[in-house]
């Protein structure tokens, strides 16, 4: 797993260099802002089963 950099999206600090993880929540000591991250791993889990953008992904199509 490559590490990756967690930056706060208002201030731009590097808040973690972090790998594993699947969601991540850290304040920022400077600003203050909740940052929120996904790992690009866990994002690309979710869109591996079936059609990424078909409206019926993951679902059984209505019988009748």
């Amino acid at each position: 797993m490559a590490m990756c950099d967690i930056r706060c999206s208002q201030c731009n600090r590097k808040l973690a260099a972090a790998s594993g993880f699947e969601r991540i929540e850290i304040k920022c000591p400077r600003c203050g802002h909740l940052q929120r991250a996904t790992s690009s791993e866990s994002a690309s889990k979710e869109t591996d089963r079936g059609y990424p953008n078909h409206s019926l992904d993951g679902r059984q199509a209505p019988l009748g």
